[in-house]
């Protein structure tokens, strides 16, 4: 993997984090936004376990128990947010 790809990853991965942190700091927090959050989470994380993590080129099983979790975390984080709105 190239220098200048990573280079790349991770300038997306500062520009996904100012925006994560401007919709969290806007003063209406609806349930869209919260869902946006957390799919640019989703996204930052596909690409730390793929690029930093290096799982881009191992087997699938190592992939999908890291990527499991993730999409794992985000679910439960997400069900206690709709729980919390009740």
């Amino acid at each position: 993997m190239s220098a200048h790809f990573l280079n790349v990853i991770w300038v997306a991965l500062m520009v996904a984090t100012i925006l994560t942190w401007f919709i969290g700091k806007s003063v209406t927090m609806d349930v869209s936004l919260v869902v946006a959050v957390l799919l640019i989470s989703a996204v930052k994380g596909w690409l730390i376990i793929y690029d930093f993590m290096a799982l881009r080129r191992v087997k699938v099983l190592w992939r999908a128990l890291v990527l499991g979790w993730l999409l794992l975390t985000l679910a439960v984080i997400l069900l206690a947010y709709w729980l919390g709105l009740k």
